[in-house]
């Protein structure tokens, strides 16, 4: 299921996506969606994803930056226009969107359980 949570300063963004790591999502799960011109330095050196929006003509900027922008980000999911607009909206006047997935943790999991099952088979071979 995905999930999309506004919040209204970096803050507070930054401790949701703590509690995320404390639910096992790995950074790179996280997608965060914000203004282009609002820095977030703290996200320099973290796998947090970024989308910027721009309210205002797509430049140069845009094109060389290795972020996805945020209303083509947006445009994957099955978000009404509407919807979509309201988000982009809300970034617009400086909140924040965070978007993550559950799906992600259910297929770790899976990936899991079939290298424990894996692993022990190997050792059962191993005893023969």
């Amino acid at each position: 299921m995905n999930y999309f949570e506004l919040y209204d300063d970096k803050e507070a963004v930054l401790n949701r996506i703590e509690q995320l790591k404390d639910e096992d999502y790995y950074e790179e799960d996280i997608h965060l969606i914000g203004r282009d011109d609002m820095e977030f330095k703290a996200l320099d050196y973290t796998e947090v994803h970024f989308h910027g929006h721009a309210a205002h003509e797509r430049g140069l900027r845009e094109i060389l930056s290795n972020n996805e922008p945020a209303e083509r980000f947006l445009n994957r999911f099955e978000l009404g226009e509407d919807e979509i607009e309201k988000y982009l909206f809300k970034v617009s006047e400086g909140n924040f969107l965070i978007f993550y997935d559950d799906d992600v943790l259910q297929k770790r999991a899976e990936e899991a359980e079939g290298t424990t099952f894996s692993s022990e088979s190997d050792l059962n071979d191993n005893d023969k």
